[in-house]
């Protein structure tokens, strides 16, 4: 005689579970909860924004036009202070695909580096244009802003983990009234 016999997956008895659409979120998840994760949704787009004019735009182009040009005395298109301003521009734009993966401490990181090399061309071409009433400042100095802005979003984002992980740590660490073993009882 013949046995019928069925052969069944486990995996094709499990429901498949769709991802659902939990709201609006700027490439990554994890940015906060509450009124912080609208904060860091509006920084994001504004350090964007910034990144994508004084780093790329004013920070590439600016300093490439100004070196290849000849319209500019040629004993400052060969300054090392451009140079500078290329590679800081460079780790600006790195820092925020970094900030936009998720990684906020990292990305933080690189824009405190990237601010380093800001203020170093901040002092080199300061002392090119020394003598003039104006120098570029006006265009690599802004991405100053877009440091603190990152450091804003990596504290948005890490002080209520903080916060949670350290209450959690207290209330394992306390006993709780609710815990404790019951008294005996009365008359036995």
């Amino acid at each position: 005689m013949r046995k019928n016999i069925k052969l069944t997956s486990k995996k094709s008895a499990k429901k498949k579970q769709k991802p659902q659409f939990d709201g609006f979120f700027f490439f990554v998840k994890d940015q906060g909860t509450g009124a912080a994760r609208v904060i860091v949704i509006i920084l994001k787009v504004l350090e964007l924004i910034m990144t994508t004019i004084f780093g790329l735009v004013l920070g590439i182009f600016g300093p490439i036009i100004i070196m290849k040009s000849d319209l500019v005395d040629p004993e400052i298109s060969r300054s090392p202070g451009f140079v500078v301003w290329i590679i800081a521009s460079a780790l600006y734009i790195i820092g925020m695909f970094v900030l936009m993966l998720g990684r906020s401490k990292t990305a933080s990181a690189i824009h405190i580096g990237a601010m380093t090399a800001t203020l170093i061309t901040h002092m080199i071409i300061g002392a090119l244009f020394a003598d003039m009433r104006n120098n570029l400042a006006n265009l690599y100095l802004p991405c100053v802003f877009i440091t603190i802005m990152t450091l804003a979003v990596m504290l948005l984002i890490n002080i209520p983990k903080v916060i949670e992980h350290k209450i959690q740590r207290d209330n394992e660490a306390a006993p709780s009234v609710f815990d404790a073993p019951t008294a005996k009882k009365r008359g036995k």
